[in-house]
């Protein structure tokens, strides 16, 4: 009788340690670490390629490397193109009923203006963006 007494506490003490262990891996949660980016950065390098008075619109996406991501017609057929890029970066901690996390994002563009004959008159471009990883998600 004492013996099955016994392996029923084992029994018993070996559950509760299982159960333990589940729960407090339920509980531990885990970081969230998330990056997206919008196109390439070097869409600000490769700008310098783009001359106005000679560069044909039709060029613009091979030599920027990416399709405009804005075609704006204007007046006298004027065409202004823009390409949009940056960085998203998401950081933060889960637990199973509280998340806290954070997003810096950053986004620069580059514009052309291409005159009614498709040759460039005029560029326009931001430096790309620097987006930091921050672990905290209340302030800087």
């Amino acid at each position: 009788m004492t013996s099955h007494v016994m392996a029923l506490f084992l029994y018993n003490g070996r559950m509760r340690r299982i159960f333990l262990m589940a729960a407090l891996a339920l509980l531990a949660g885990g970081c969230i670490w998330n990056r997206a980016k919008v196109n390439d950065a070097s869409v600000a390098e490769r700008v310098a390629q783009v001359v106005p008075g000679k560069t044909r619109a039709a060029d613009l996406p091979r030599i920027l490397g990416a399709e405009p991501t804005a075609v704006i017609p204007l007046r006298e057929g004027q065409v202004l193109y823009g390409w949009a890029y940056g960085d998203a970066k998401t950081e933060g901690f889960s637990l199973i009923l509280l998340t806290l996390t954070k997003t810096n994002s950053a986004f620069a563009s580059v514009y052309v203006l291409a005159d009614a004959q498709g040759v460039v008159r005029r560029v326009q471009a931001t430096p790309p963006p620097e987006v930091a990883w921050e672990t905290w998600p209340f302030g800087e």
